[in-house]
């Protein structure tokens, strides 16, 4: 049984539900929060998924399937019983999940070599941290895409979508400041110097602390219902990292300022972002700010 939660956990941490079906849950996750559940009874994560029992007038509490870094936003993927978490957990370790983050790292457009790419470099675990591994260290498999969705005019800035094709702590985090050499914005653990004083002086220092600005923008993940179908949800950007975009003129597609709905088969997309009932999942979609 979750520990119940402190009064304070479901105000402090609003439960901005996404997507919800008799299976599977979609959160937007508010940054710092704890994505992990702990034992003592202050856990904020238990909170929040009371909260979203209430919400839904569920049976049963969800259960996370996975975890976000405590300063990330975005998708947070919930099952709706044990059996549900179980199956979709499947998904992930069978890398059939979808992963699409944004990240606005340090660094101008002639930063990078090119406008895509992809990194290979595996990761090992020393003293709590993730550093980078050497090819041949026998050391397992960690893959990113990265792409430059677009730099800024004003600052040494770049707005990069990310694909994580293996789910390793801290993957992205190592990738960007040890290969790229382009830190995520706000990221003080892996960056290997400080931001200039212009940077600091003109986003830094509105970010809360422990905020990096990495925001897990999308996740697609199988359905049955009773033919496969995929789906895929959009979380918005974050109010901080909208702000800041615009400050230094990073244009953003609308569907990452607003969030949506997209469901596929073999034969078509469809797009259910305006649509609240999906009734082939028995599922909901919750309309954001904006939409």
């Amino acid at each position: 049984m979750l520990p119940g939660p402190p009064r304070h956990a479901i105000a402090r941490w609003p439960t901005k539900i996404l997507y919800a079906d008799k299976k599977l849950i979609v959160l937007n996750k508010a940054p710092g929060l704890v994505a992990q559940l702990e034992s003592s009874r202050g856990c904020d994560l238990a909170g929040v998924l009371n909260a979203v029992k209430r919400d839904l007038n569920l049976a049963n509490t969800p259960f996370p399937v996975h975890r976000l870094d405590k300063g990330t936003t975005g998708c947070l993927v919930l099952g709706t019983s044990s059996a549900a978490a179980r199956d979709l957990s499947t998904q992930f370790r069978r890398r059939l999940v979808d992963k699409t983050y944004l990240a606005l790292v340090r660094g101008g457009s002639r930063s990078f070599p090119g406008t895509r790419g992809e990194i290979s470099t595996p990761l090992v675990s020393e003293d709590g941290r993730m550093r980078l591994a050497s090819q041949d260290s026998g050391e397992r498999e960690s893959r990113t895409e990265w792409e430059v969705v677009a730099s800024s005019p004003r600052l040494p800035l770049t707005l990069l979508r990310l694909q994580l094709h293996t789910g390793h702590k801290h993957q992205l985090r190592v990738h960007l400041a040890h290969v790229l050499k382009a830190p995520i914005l706000g990221d003080t653990l892996y960056s290997q110097s400080p931001p200039t004083q212009e940077i600091q002086s003109s986003v830094v220092g509105d970010l809360q602390d422990s905020r990096i600005l990495l925001h897990a923008s999308r996740i697609s993940l199988f359905r049955y219902s009773p033919r496969r179908m995929k789906i895929q949800v959009v979380a918005p950007l974050p109010d901080d990292f909208v702000r800041i975009c615009s400050q230094i003129e990073i244009p953003l597609d609308a569907v990452d300022r607003t969030g949506g709905l997209f469901i596929s088969s073999s034969s078509e997309e469809q797009d259910f972002t305006g649509v609240q009932e999906v009734p082939a999942l028995e599922g909901r979609w919750f309309p954001q700010d904006g939409q």
